[in-house]
């Protein structure tokens, strides 16, 4: 096992060097830029609001001189070797938009993501695992036609409309007695800082909750269909009615022989739901106007805030890989059988 993480954490290194070339060259081909966004400032902007007139030698001469400032006046593969260089010490260069390193802008972010993405993230694994589990052992019952009617009519509604709804239900007075359960809005509540450990705890977990609930529905139902369809496949098993035959209890065959085998086609699923959380959701982010990596992303996207936007793209390809490493390692821990070599 030791040396087969070994070997994919060096493939890790190819696989990195790869998305991020493609991610690097897709945004030097973007209409826009840096230098597009100062010269439209200064011509269309001006001091106190008003335009400035350039003349086109003058023009040429500052954008030479801006494309100079940030590095634009060389080829990509050469930018790109220089990129490489120095995110390896964590420099990712200024944001143009802020003025500050991207790096911290960057990291601000990432907390909000993962509040409600690692979360939503558990949750739903575990209570998909249960629920299918339920229903498999139920197939064809009651709980199982009608768990799978209301499945199926989450799954269809956009998770814009989840989150809208939660909002109108929760966080106004229209519907529920009593007024607002949740607050409106953002990570934190205004007077957050007059408040104890104890009390930002709470409060971020208030602030936190409909977004969690909103972000389980994207995989919830395909998960639970496969946990189900999985533990029928396996209680049909001959090493199942082998068990059986022996005498042993029905709960001792369903949790000892046949979940650790039905949860494996779940496993592969891991990386990717793991990344899809923590990058954060940008409808989910921007309905409930959390600051996360979403809005963050087409933040700068919008902006052309070039190295914003490769930081983002570098912690998403960590993510990535990181959630296949975990996947993999996932199959070992259910199945102590399976041995990478």
């Amino acid at each position: 096992m030791a040396s087969y993480l070994l070997r994919r954490v060096l493939t890790m290194v190819p696989m990195f060097l790869l998305m991020t070339a493609v991610y690097f060259m897709v945004q030097n081909y973007l209409p826009g830029g840096p230098v597009q966004e100062v010269l439209s400032r200064i011509q269309f902007g001006g001091e106190g609001g008003g335009s400035t007139s350039l003349g086109s030698g003058n023009l040429e001469q500052l954008k030479a001189d801006l494309e100079r400032q940030y590095g634009l006046d060389k080829p990509v593969p050469v930018r790109y070797l220089n990129w490489l260089k120095k995110i390896l010490v964590l420099d990712f260069g200024d944001s143009s938009t802020t003025r500050t390193p991207a790096i911290e802008t960057i990291l601000e972010r990432v907390p909000i993501s993962l509040g409600f993405g690692i979360p939503g993230f558990f949750l739903t694994y575990l209570v998909c695992i249960a629920l299918g589990m339920a229903k498999a052992l139920r197939d064809g019952g009651k709980f199982d036609v009608i768990s799978s009617v209301t499945l199926f009519i989450a799954y269809s509604i956009p998770p814009l409309v989840v989150s809208v709804v939660l909002l109108l239900v929760f966080c106004t007075d229209r519907v529920l007695p009593g007024g607002a359960w949740f607050p409106l809005g953002g990570a934190f509540s205004d007077s957050v800082d007059t408040m104890t450990g104890s009390q930002k705890f709470f409060d971020y977990c208030k602030h936190m909750f409909l977004p969690v609930c909103a972000s389980l529905l994207g995989g919830f139902t395909f998960l639970t269909m496969m946990m189900k369809n999985s533990l029928l496949d396996v209680l049909s098993s001959d090493f199942i009615r082998t068990a059986r035959a022996k005498g042993l209890g029905e709960k001792t065959v369903i949790m000892k022989h046949a979940l650790r085998n039905a949860v494996l086609p779940l496993m592969v699923g891991v990386g990717g739901f793991l990344s899809a959380f923590v990058a954060g959701s940008i409808v989910i982010e921007t309905v409930f106007g959390l600051p996360g990596m979403g809005r963050l992303l087409i933040e700068s996207l919008s902006s052309r805030d070039y190295n914003v936007m490769m930081g983002v793209a570098v912690l998403q390809s960590l993510i990535v890989m990181i959630g296949q490493l975990i996947s993999d390692v996932a199959y070992v821990f259910v199945d102590p059988r399976i041995d990478f070599k």
